[in-house]
């Protein structure tokens, strides 16, 4: 039985401060999401959610059946997509699941930061001021906003994460084990990434010198479902098809595991992902470079203290903070999305190095520590303002943006536009018989109902490109998944491609706008195996 120091609330008023931080993160997001300017699709992966949601709700499997072929899903977990086919098959509609991604996605994140404000409070003993600003601040920078606000997994994972490490410091005996156990299960049936917390989760238990039949029953818990997924995912993969797109491949087959490649793999993906991440989290948070630049060391530096100040008293928190990071630099593609749930757990390990260097200041000079956050949350404040401007001017006035300024509001709403304006074209200039190589083929397919392939495949950026030979990808597309119409919208390599394949086979490729790449496409196989190996 746990004692009341054990338990997840001991008192009244962190459970009424929990409800505020939710009530005030849900209706930020309510008030400042800018998702029904956003197509479904718009950012791909969401649409890719969405449609594996609609097979699963269809009877159909575990198929991306908006690409040629219908091949089964092999890198996105089930998690999201069983979720989505709840409103696919009681709503029937797109608008069914949207409504539902619109109320689940603010409820999930209000209850993620709850949780952190739990943590905070219950475990690492922080006040209000450095916490509401480090831990629960990244909840409402507009890069979360909106992310949060379609259909991805990271809300999800968040909650699963917070909920697993709020978890981990109470368990003493096996039904909590076995919960913690699912949680982290549950998890990282939503992001792949879950998977690096079970250990770490599992060590922390262990750490805390809890029996060994109860850190037996967390990991019979966590390990159990993951085994069964992966014996049923293993033999829907075994009867294929499978995509050729090489942004259709496990994550792991992007990795190399050599003995000499892989740690070469590692710094360099860890060197290239951090630069990436720094300049994009620098924007984020400040205007000018300098600003933003001093923001982000200083943010990392207090982290970094805070681990060395807290590893002991909440493992928990350090532990699976350090390793999500790890595993966020390793990963094969640098996305701002991806690094978004590690914020509130740096700014949790922030807030620690914070409170404490203020107990360390003369009593004269106390009055730093709150000044110094206030201006850092003024800042980074007025940043979101004038990023959301910035988008917003430019998206209605059709004009392009500084990079700094290009947050993920204008690229969604600029990209929905886009995929609206396609779609129509689609839907009236083609038929049910066409097979389009397209920039967003999920939500082409969800809007106009005709099989696509992906004009821009992302690809792992240390692995040579399928582009490398000018016209090999436009070519290999054509002919294995007999596409009939090439429609691009973002400039891109596949430009070459069209331009190589222009020249040499001058009647495969018919425009079909003066103002736009969009062509029809005429076959001539023998020209066109001249550009595949």
């Amino acid at each position: 039985m746990l004692k009341r120091s054990d338990s997840l609330i001991s008192f009244d008023r962190p459970l009424l401060e929990c409800l505020c931080v939710f009530a005030a993160v849900v209706a930020a997001h309510l008030l400042l999401r800018g998702s029904a300017l956003f197509l479904v699709g718009a950012f791909n992966d969401d649409g890719a959610y969405v449609m594996l949601g609609k097979s699963l709700a269809d009877g159909a499997g575990y198929r991306l059946r908006y690409l040629v072929g219908a091949p089964v899903a092999v890198k996105f977990p089930p998690g999201l997509p069983v979720l989505l086919a709840i409103p696919w098959a009681l709503g029937g509609t797109l608008a069914a699941v949207r409504a539902t991604v619109g109320i689940l996605n603010p409820l999930v994140c209000g209850m993620a930061a709850a949780i952190i404000w739990l943590i905070g409070r219950r475990d690492l003993r922080l006040s209000p001021g450095p916490l509401a600003v480090a831990a629960i601040g990244p909840f409402l920078l507009d890069q979360a906003i909106q992310y949060y606000s379609i259909p991805l997994a990271e809300p999800y994972f968040l909650l699963g994460w917070t909920g697993a490490v709020a978890l981990t410091p109470v368990v003493r005996r096996a039904p909590g084990a076995i919960a913690l156990g699912f949680v982290l299960a549950s998890t990282t049936f939503f992001r792949s990434a879950g998977l690096v917390l079970i250990p770490v989760c599992l060590a922390v238990l262990a750490f805390r010198r809890v029996p060994w039949r109860v850190v037996a029953a967390a990991s019979a818990a966590a390990l159990a479902p993951l085994i069964v997924w992966g014996i049923l995912h293993a033999r829907l993969v075994a009867k294929g098809p499978l995509s050729s797109s090489p942004d259709e491949v496990p994550y792991l087959s992007l990795i190399p595991f050599g003995p000499t490649q892989l740690p070469a793999y590692l710094v360099r993906a860890g060197w290239n992902n951090g630069s990436a991440y720094f300049s994009e989290l620098s924007a984020v948070l400040g205007g000018p470079v300098v600003v933003g630049d001093l923001l982000v060391v200083a943010g990392l530096v207090a982290a970094v203290v805070g681990v060395a100040s807290s590893w002991r008293r909440a493992p928990a928190v350090a532990w699976t903070a350090a390793a999500s990071l790890a595993t966020v630099l390793a990963w094969p593609f640098a996305q701002d999305r991806l690094l978004l749930p590690v914020l509130p757990f740096a700014g949790l390990l922030a807030a620690v190095a914070i409170e404490e260097g203020a107990k360390r200041l003369p009593a004269r000079l106390r009055f730093a520590a709150p000044l110094g956050l206030a201006l850092a949350a003024l800042i980074v404040g007025l940043r979101q303002v004038e990023l959301r401007r910035a988008a917003a001017a430019s998206f209605v006035q059709g004009r392009t943006i500084e990079p700094r300024d290009a947050s993920i509001f204008f690229v969604l709403a600029v990209n929905s536009r886009y995929l609206a304006a396609l779609s129509e074209w689609v839907r009236t200039a083609t038929t049910p018989h066409d097979r389009l190589l397209v920039d967003f083929p999920a939500g082409t397919y969800l809007y106009s109902g005709r099989l696509t392939a992906p004009a821009s495949p992302a690809e792992a950026g240390y692995a040579p490109s399928v582009f490398r030979y000018p016209g090999q990808y436009l070519a290999a597309r054509i002919l294995q998944d007999s596409i009939t119409i090439v429609a691009i919208g973002l400039p891109g390599p596949l430009l070459r491609d069209i331009e190589t394949i222009s020249h040499a086979c001058p009647a495969v490729l018919r425009r079909q706008s003066p103002s736009a790449e969009v062509y029809r496409v005429i076959r001539d196989d023998a020209c066109l195996r001249s550009f595949t190996p």
